[in-house]
């Protein structure tokens, strides 16, 4: 049994693998679906062949070749075509709300059964990784769907590992395929159920659950230090955390409130009171020193220092008086609502913690716990000042700047749908044009000095605060299954929901305790 740690309190059959909301139940990505290729984060962002076996961009960065492992097939043992994967990128590119990374590729054709050539208009060196993560899908069980954004997809026919066994609203289900392709895997029936986080821990330790992709606090003292032989955990860096701002909102617009912000939050009282195993204050750029140093200028490697004094001058400046404690501008004390997911109690605690730390420099924030399926929905709208955000690195800085920040996946995409990776609603002609030089250079050197012009707009306009890196990995019980990755053996990334071939790497790496 593995604890997905969806956010989830009730599962909707939804196995549809290219919607970006979060709609899809657990076990559709990875489990049954799976993207060309990943990019393995303890590597350095190197690719790592999935459904694809190659790739190869030419040396003008215009025309991207990529081979489809000639053993790749369908659950319904039919093989996976060069003609699925341009069907499935035709799709996302004429269906606006399945487009999340904007992969601007002038043609994508299909070369024989199991080759398919990407022309671009200008060079694309920077855009190779979002198509290699891209999902794809069947285009025999996916041609004549009217609406791919809403469809369902309730019985899925995928390439991965796994089919579908049984759903309910609790609990999803899946067992190994016979004929599964790449990988001998041992592990034959998986479970992904609702799990409440107050009986976690009994669960790992009775043997009832094997793995946990969520945050269990004080994970070394409360589970690890019980039974250390066989109770186990593997969380390396994996991104940031930070706070968004969403600058369609008025008070938002000024960048002295922005920097207010920023200088009264306590990183490491965050990461004390809101334990997460390695977590470390990082750049406001939101790049890690330790995995993304040669991205970032040495003029911002370090962290932010907390400054009540320096936080209350901005506000000054910025119009606001004090009174009573409180930041005041035109009779009303400044108040912002901060939205989190309800089922992520540490998510919940960081951010009343970090109203606590606002409200020394006057400001009252509303933290509202929403359930994620409306919190989802409210982020995507606009309808929040602040929310938590977790950024995922990729093969280049660009991967997590472009969706981030390009003003093209700000506000709502074509027919009215609402966006789901620029949330800030950040619109800066100068930001668009360094992520489109970025996406035209194939020259490293070049690169850094763009992405570093790019983290001088990041610390000048504070367009989102950063609060700390992000580990991703599991808490494992060895009591049914021995091969789970640890600090003295780090070969793959355990989180459940990693997308790219980590945790199929892990699962194939997994043998029952005799």
């Amino acid at each position: 049994m593995i604890n997905y740690a969806s956010g989830k309190t009730v599962l909707q059959r939804n196995f549809n693998p290219l919607t970006s909301t979060g709609d899809a139940s657990p076990g559709t990505r990875i489990y049954m679906y799976q993207s060309l290729m990943g990019v393995n984060v303890l590597k350095g962002g190197e690719f790592e062949p999935w459904l694809a076996s190659a790739q190869k961009l030419s040396a003008d960065g215009r025309t991207l070749t990529v081979d489809i492992d000639k053993k790749a097939t369908w659950s319904d043992g039919k093989p996976v075509t060069a003609a699925d994967v341009v069907f499935t990128f035709e799709l996302v590119k004429k269906t606006p709300a399945l487009d999340a990374s904007g992969v601007s590729f002038s043609s994508v054709t299909a070369q024989g059964e199991k080759t398919v050539v990407f022309q671009f208009d200008k060079p694309a060196f920077t855009q190779v990784a979002s198509i290699l993560q891209q999902y794809i899908v069947p285009e025999k069980y996916w041609a004549n769907q009217k609406n791919p954004v809403t469809f369902t997809n309730p019985d899925p026919v995928g390439s991965g590992p796994y089919t579908l066994k049984r759903f309910d609203p609790q609990q999803v289900s899946l067992t190994l395929r016979d004929d599964y392709w790449r990988s001998k895997i041992q592990v034959k029936q998986i479970r992904l159920p609702v799990v409440n986080s107050a009986t976690e821990i009994s669960q790992l330790t009775s043997g009832q659950e094997d793995l946990s992709g969520g945050a269990i606090p004080n994970l070394e003292k409360q589970y690890v230090d019980k039974d250390p032989a066989k109770n186990g955990y593997f969380y390396p860096t994996y991104g940031s955390l930070i706070l968004v701002f969403n600058h369609d909102r008025g008070v938002l617009k000024d960048v002295r409130l922005r920097k207010a912000v920023e200088l009264a939050i306590d990183r490491q009282q965050l990461i004390q009171l809101v334990t997460q195993l390695g977590a470390t204050p990082i750049s406001q750029t939101g790049l890690d020193a330790a995995t993304q140093g040669k991205w970032l200028d040495p003029a911002y490697k370090d962290a932010v220092k907390t400054d009540l004094a320096a936080a209350k001058s901005q506000l000054q400046q910025a119009g606001y008086t004090f009174s009573g404690g409180k930041a005041v501008k035109d009779g009303k004390q400044l108040t912002l609502n901060y939205i989190e997911v309800s089922d992520f109690a540490d998510s919940v605690q960081r951010a009343r913690i970090i109203a606590d730390q606002l409200g020394k420099i006057g400001i009252k924030v509303n933290v509202q716990p929403l359930a994620q399926g409306t919190y989802t929905d409210t982020r995507a709208k606009g309808d929040f000042d602040l929310a938590s955000y977790g950024l995922a690195y990729g093969a280049v800085p660009w991967q997590v700047y472009n969706p981030l920040l390009n003003s093209q996946f700000a506000g709502t995409a074509k027919g009215g749908v609402a966006q789901t990776n620029n949330y800030l609603r950040w619109r800066d002609k100068s930001t668009d044009d360094l992520l489109n030089q970025l996406a035209n250079s194939g020259d490293e050197q070049t690169q850094i000095q763009l992405t570093r012009k790019l983290e001088k707009i990041i610390v000048d306009q504070v367009p989102f605060v950063t609060l700390s890196n992000i580990t991703a990995g599991c808490a494992w019980s060895a009591r049914n299954w021995t091969g789970f990755p640890d600090k003295s053996n780090p070969y793959a990334i355990c989180a459940p929901w990693n997308g790219g071939p980590a945790f199929e790497n892990v699962l194939a790496q997994l043998k029952p305790v005799k």
